[in-house]
């Protein structure tokens, strides 16, 4: 059963760059754990709820253990501190399809 995360997440002003140091790594490591990026944009609307994020992107991985591999692969972990500044607000969750 595969498995779908979501991440929204409101990126800091100036930032940019700890943003694509980040990203460098990271879509490689996605794919390489059977990632696939579904979707990426900004302007993330809302129909129900009270946070508002500006940014999102969805990725599904063949399964949970995947995700999991995914998420804790040491090549990634290393590039979390960049992920934390470059967003000043973020949210992560998955649920199975």
């Amino acid at each position: 059963m595969s498995v779908v995360v979501i991440v929204q997440g409101n990126l800091r002003a100036g930032k940019e760059d700890a943003l694509d140091r980040y990203r460098k790594v990271a879509q490689p490591v996605i794919a390489k754990h059977g990632g696939q990026v579904i979707a990426r944009g900004s302007g993330v609307g809302r129909l129900h709820g009270s946070r508002t994020w500006k940014v999102g992107i969805v990725v599904r991985f063949p399964d949970a253990a995947s995700a999991a591999a995914w998420h804790d692969d040491p090549e990634y972990q290393q590039v979390l501190p960049l992920r934390g500044e470059a967003y000043e607000d973020i949210e992560i969750n998955t649920f199975q399809e």
